[in-house]
């Protein structure tokens, strides 16, 4: 508080002394242009009155007189009329304008300059007065001379003298004298000079009865009176500047003094602090240790004392490090203390001492260096604080964790197991549940097969959720990376509750605003597996009403694209006090919740997990017995969209051939039935190895498309099969990894291992049939591989492309459906001819292109061609040629040129479609003919 006071007493000073010294500057400037002004107008008096005087004495027959003089009334009325101009404010400076801002000045000014004015006027017409009376003197005397000799007797003679003597003119003279013309001027010129005079005694008297004189020395007296003005305001700001000062230097001196005070009073406090942080020292827990520049104990506290069991009289004059230190003590630490004392850096380090009786402990020490006033270091302070007994607990906390872990990893170790152990016969249920199904003709017997089915599927689901949390928990669970669109998540999910909606008698509304074409790219199964379990919940917990899902594209808070969920139901809702828990596993809205519709109560709680771990979130709202609300938002990166084929229904979803030949690795032999069973179904040969190493020697003796191969086999596993067959046998063959274990872990041992996909039981035939045609074209690949060796066998007599007439092709392999594009393009024939003829174009320079791209082997140019031409074959229907130009692209793909044959096949079909579309353009003519006849 003081020095605040302080501080706004020499402001404010400051601000005063500064006003005061500008207010001395202004009054000096004001002085020196007052006094200018007060001399000049000085001079003006002076002037004036001179030539007033010189005016009354002047001699008019000396002609520099009137020139000297006329010059002084002219010099004077413009000197004054200059004082005025420069006192009026537009001829003014801004200073000066603000230093003579007085109106008074130039009221003065005005009058004198008029005063002067009407003088100079009065000077001037007696000046010219006298000279007229100079003049008519001088012509009297000339007129009297003429006269005088022209004058006859002695009474005009007398007469004559009486006017030289400017007597009276008398009348009575001769009438010969009063007839001349000579007297008659004589006699007006005489009247004249009488007339000056008394004009020239009229001005003369107006002259000095006039009040310039006043107006002088009013003038003269008012610059003084403003001089002596400012002069008393310069002495009063002078003597006001001293007073500040005055004041500025007792507040300085009384500041100098209150710090003095305050010095005084920080020492002696500084000294009781000195005094408490002895005493502290002396008597804290912690060991003070004091040593000189050299490292040699000068003091230490009874801390100390207590931790080591070292006193003063001990250490004093040795160094600690000597007698502390021991067997135990890390040498590393050691050398790093030595090497900061020996910089003069301070350090902490953490070390084992030995106590005086030998025991060690550890002990947590800082040592920093002192330095005095010049810099230099005079002492080390160490200050060390026993922490045996935290390094026992992190010891023993070590020691829990190993714990922890061990049982963490026994816990993963008896999920995995029980996981391949549940889901291995888990898989022999509902693969035979699957075979048996479609064979089945009684409906009660398919009714219980469907049961058997959905018990199954439930049971899976249940163990997924057990797994899926535990992969939560352990931080194990990774997001996959794929291209989709969002009806295909959609879609599965909507056909699945459909009927169960249908059979509870409720409505499922789906409203689904996001673009069909948007491409998104993300991990499409735990998006369907999210909106699947709340979904499920919603439709499990809904007796009456309905249950809608909304979806639409939007931008979070942190401008993140992503895709809005909302899943609302009209079921028995949530109490208030059960929403802040309803995520946790484990846990349900009431107790009463699993007795009556069952469930885990981990749904949710992997729900939460997957939202947020894609970087979402998830909200509820919900009202007992009127229905929940689930607001999610799935941040989804949005993919550029790709352009769709057109493939028919009537074109197979796959360019795998009719049937490929499958080795299936599999030691439990129901799984291995059920495996086969839906090889066979399918359309494919399938054999079976019972463990890893009879898998070997079959894919060594046998040509395999494709080999499905289990991970826990006896004698040789799926993950050591699968090396050798990559690394050792150097075989590209298609491997399908089948597992129970669904542990990311083990599908990452396996793709490691060469797998090409992994397969989860229990094995599904729709997850087989989508493994099937995901790596359709390797499969293709090692299937004509197959072919060429076999055809290479035999007697191959293809040896170039060739181009065929017509006669020559086989034309019922022609297969464009001419019916299907009447429909679509509502039998516009002109139309249809036009896509015909497109048709025709590019089949005849594909040929060409073809053609020579073989010659120049090619292959990138091969495998643009055959992705073209199935493009094409998309669009105008025709299956056949579509899948072998699908089956080109898939060997071309891995840069190898297919044969010959499939070329020539190609070739052949493009040929043949082109002789097939010309003549079903004939018939269009001809039908067209037809109907206009008719």
């Amino acid at each position: 508080m003081i020095n605040l006071s302080y501080k706004a007493r020499s402001s404010w000073l400051v601000l005063l002394a500064t006003v005061a010294l500008s207010a001395i500057v202004i009054f000096i400037a004001k002085v020196y242009i007052v006094q200018q002004y007060q001399h000049a107008y000085t001079e003006l008096s002076h002037n004036v009155l001179s030539v007033r005087d010189d005016i009354f004495k002047i001699e008019v027959t000396n002609g520099k007189d009137y020139d000297s003089i006329s010059d002084a009334l002219v010099g004077t009325e413009r000197h004054v009329q200059q004082l005025q101009k420069s006192l009026q404010p537009n001829n003014l400076s801004v200073i000066a304008r603000a230093l003579l801002s007085d109106p008074q000045i130039v009221l003065n000014a005005n009058r004198l300059s008029a005063s002067v004015a009407s003088l100079v006027a009065d000077l001037e017409t007696i000046l010219r007065l006298k000279i007229s009376q100079e003049y008519s003197k001088h012509t009297i005397n000339l007129l009297q001379q003429e006269l005088w000799q022209e004058m006859p007797n002695s009474d005009d003679r007398l007469h004559m003298i009486g006017q030289t003597m400017e007597l009276a003119m008398s009348t009575q003279v001769s009438p010969e004298l009063a007839s001349s013309n000579s007297f008659k001027s004589l006699r007006i010129h005489s009247q004249i000079l009488a007339r000056i005079k008394q004009d020239i005694s009229s001005k003369t008297q107006q002259v000095l009865n006039a009040k310039v004189r006043e107006d002088i020395n009013e003038q003269e007296f008012f610059w003084l009176s403003v001089v002596e003005g400012t002069k008393q305001s310069l002495l009063v700001s002078c003597m006001l500047l001293v007073v500040i000062f005055s004041l500025y230097y007792r507040v300085q001196v009384q500041e100098q003094s209150r710090k003095e005070r305050r010095i005084l009073e920080s020492l002696v406090a500084s000294e009781q602090e000195k005094e408490m942080l002895a005493l502290v020292a002396e008597h804290a827990q912690d060991g003070f240790i004091i040593t000189d520049k050299q490292g040699f104990v000068t003091w230490l506290n009874k801390g100390f004392t207590t931790i080591s069991g070292y006193t003063l009289a001990d250490l004093e004059g040795k160094k600690p490090g000597s007698i502390l230190q021991g067997q135990e003590t890390e040498k590393g630490d050691v050398d790093k203390i030595s090497r900061a004392i020996k910089a003069g850096k301070s350090i902490a380090s953490e070390v084992v001492n030995y106590h005086k009786d030998g025991t060690p402990y550890w002990v947590d020490m800082t040592i920093s260096a002192v330095t005095d006033s010049d810099g230099d270091i005079s002492n080390f302070i160490a200050v060390e604080r026993d922490t045996t007994a935290r390094k026992q607990m992190q010891d023993d906390l070590a020691k829990a964790v190993i714990k922890a872990d061990i049982s963490n990893k026994a816990k993963s170790t008896f999920l995995a197991t029980m996981s391949h152990e549940l889901r291995t016969p888990l898989n022999g249920i509902l693969g035979m549940a699957q075979i048996i199904e479609p064979n089945l003709d009684n409906p009660e017997h398919r009714k219980q097969i469907q049961i058997l089915l959905e018990s199954g599927n439930h049971l899976t689901s249940l163990l997924n959720d057990i797994l899926d949390f535990s992969k939560v928990e352990q931080g194990k669970l990774e997001l996959e990376s794929e291209l989709f669109r969002f009806n295909s998540v959609l879609e599965p999910i909507s056909k699945t509750y459909e009927p169960i909606c249908d059979e509870k008698n409720i409505q499922l509304i789906v409203q689904n605003e996001i673009d069909e074409k948007q491409c998104f790219k993300g991990d499409k199964s735990r998006i369907r597996q999210v909106i699947y379990n709340l979904l499920s919940n919603a439709v499990k917990f809904t007796e009456q009403g309905s249950v809608s899902l909304l979806f639409k594209q939007g931008v979070n808070a942190e401008g993140q694209q992503g895709i809005e969920a909302t899943i609302i139901d009209t079921g028995i809702g949530i109490r208030p006090e059960r929403l802040a828990s309803i995520f946790d596993p484990f846990v349900q809205a009431e107790s009463s919740t699993t007795r009556q519709y069952g469930g885990t109560g981990l749904g949710l709680s992997i729900v939460k997990q997957l939202v947020e771990l894609m970087g979402g979130t998830i909200s509820i709202t919900s009202q007992v017995d009127k229905g929940t609300r689930f607001a999610i938002f799935l941040v989804i990166e949005q993919a550029r969209v790709q352009a769709e084929n057109t493939v028919s229904k009537g074109i197979a979803p796959s360019n795998l051939p009719d049937s490929i030949n499958i080795l299936i690795a599999e030691d439990n032999k129901i799984n291995a039935l059920v495996a086969k069973t839906f090889c066979q179904r399918l359309g494919h040969v399938a054999d079976v190895a019972i463990n890893g190493l009879e898998a070997i020697k079959m894919v060594q003796t046998n040509q395999y498309d494709l080999v499905v191969m289990d991970n826990h086999m006896p004698e040789m596993d799926g993950i050591e099969a699968t090396k050798v067959i990559r690394s050792r046998l150097k075989l590209d063959i298609p491997i399908f990894a089948c597992t129970a274990d669904v542990f990311q872990q083990a599908h990452d041992n396996m793709i490691n291992a060469g797998a090409n996909h992994v397969l989860t039981k229990p094995l599904q035939e729709q997850s087989f049939r989508d493994a099937l045609s995901q790596h359709a074209h390797l499969i293709c690949k090692t299937h004509l591989a197959h072919e060429v060796s076999q055809t290479d066998n035999r007697d191959n007599k293809v040896v170039a492309l060739a181009r065929h007439k017509e006669e020559e092709l086989n034309i019922t392999e022609a297969d464009i459906d001419f019916k299907q594009l009447l429909e679509i393009h509502d039998g516009n024939y002109a139309e249809i001819e036009k896509m015909i003829n497109s048709f025709k174009v590019f089949a005849e320079h594909s040929i060409t292109q073809l053609i020579q791209a073989v010659d120049k082997d090619d292959v990138k140019d091969i495998h643009i061609l055959a992705h073209s031409i199935q493009d094409m074959a998309a669009n105008y229907y025709a299956s056949r040629l579509h899948n072998l130009a699908k089956e080109v692209e898939a060997v071309t793909a891995t840069g190898v040129i297919p044969p010959l044959e499939s070329l020539q096949h190609l070739i052949n079909l493009l040929e043949v479609n082109i002789h097939q579309n010309q003549r079903f353009i004939s018939r269009l003519h001809q039908q067209n003919k037809s109907n206009q006849v008719s």
